[in-house]
C-alpha cells in the first residue's frame, strides 16, 4: 500500500484551536460521514488527555459552537458529529484507511497517518491539506501495512489509571534510559508513591491482556 503521514497546523481547525487554548491533547478516528449541498458531516470517536479542569473548559466551548451538532462525553471518551466544508471530502475517500487515529497535540499540530492502494487518492489529500491546513509531509512511500490501530484497543482504565499512564508517557518514563523516576511522577500527580505505583501497574497490566483476551 501507499502510506502518507502528515503534520498539519492545528490553529485553523475546529478542535485543534481549542486543544491549544485549553492545553488538551486528543486522539480521534472518523467513523462515518455524509453530506448535503452545503456541508460534509463527520462522526468521530476519540479520547482527551489533559488536566480535568481543562477538559471541562474545552467541552463547554465545544457545546457553544454551531459547527458541532453532537458532542457526547463519557470520562475522557468522546463521540462527536461536526460540520466540515465540502472541499475536505478527499480526506474521507472510502479508498483511504487510517492506519492510526489522528493526533491533535495541544502544542499546535495534528498528525494524520493514511494508507491506500490508490496513490492518487492520497495525492488528493495532500493537495487539500497543503492548501488549507498547512500540511508538511513526514513521509510518503510504498510499504506493507502490518497493523492498524483502533480506538477500542485502549482497555477500560479508570480515571486515575489513565492519568498515571499519561503522566508516565509524557515525562519519558518509558524511554530508554528512563528520563524520570516513579517518585517524581507521583509528585506530579499529587499522590503518594505507593498509590501512583498501584495505578500505573494496574494500567500496564490491562493493556496486553485486554487486546488478547478474546483471541
Amino acid at each position: 500500500m501507499w502510506v502518507l503521514k502528515l503534520k498539519l497546523e492545528a490553529k485553523n481547525q475546529l478542535l485543534g484551536s481549542l486543544a491549544m487554548k485549553h492545553e488538551v491533547s486528543m486522539t480521534g478516528y472518523p467513523l462515518s460521514y455524509w453530506k448535503d449541498k452545503k456541508f460534509l458531516y463527520l462522526m468521530t470517536a476519540g479520547f482527551m488527555f489533559g488536566e480535568k479542569k481543562n477538559k471541562k473548559a474545552l467541552v463547554r466551548d465545544v457545546k457553544k459552537m454551531s459547527d458541532f451538532l453532537e458532542f457526547e462525553v463519557s470520562e475522557d471518551f468522546v463521540i462527536s458529529v461536526s460540520k466540515q466544508p465540502l472541499f475536505s471530502e478527499p480526506a474521507y475517500n472510502p479508498k483511504i484507511i487510517r492506519v492510526e487515529p489522528a493526533i491533535i497535540n495541544k502544542t499546535g499540530y495534528h498528525i494524520w497517518n493514511l494508507a491506500s492502494f490508490d496513490r492518487k487518492a492520497l495525492e488528493e489529500v495532500l493537495r487539500f491539506t497543503e492548501k488549507y491546513l498547512g500540511a508538511s509531509v513526514l513521509y510518503f512511500r510504498k510499504e506493507s501495512v502490518s497493523n492498524i490501530s483502533f480506538t477500542r484497543l485502549l482497555p477500560e482504565l479508570t480515571g486515575n489509571q489513565k492519568r498515571a499512564l499519561e503522566i508516565a508517557i509524557n515525562n519519558g518514563y518509558y524511554e530508554y534510559p528512563k528520563n524520570i523516576k516513579m517518585e517524581k511522577l507521583a509528585k506530579k500527580m499529587g499522590i503518594s508513591y505507593s498509590t501512583y505505583q498501584a495505578h500505573l501497574k494496574k494500567a500496564e497490566g490491562k493493556l496486553l491482556p485486554d487486546v488478547y483476551k478474546d483471541l
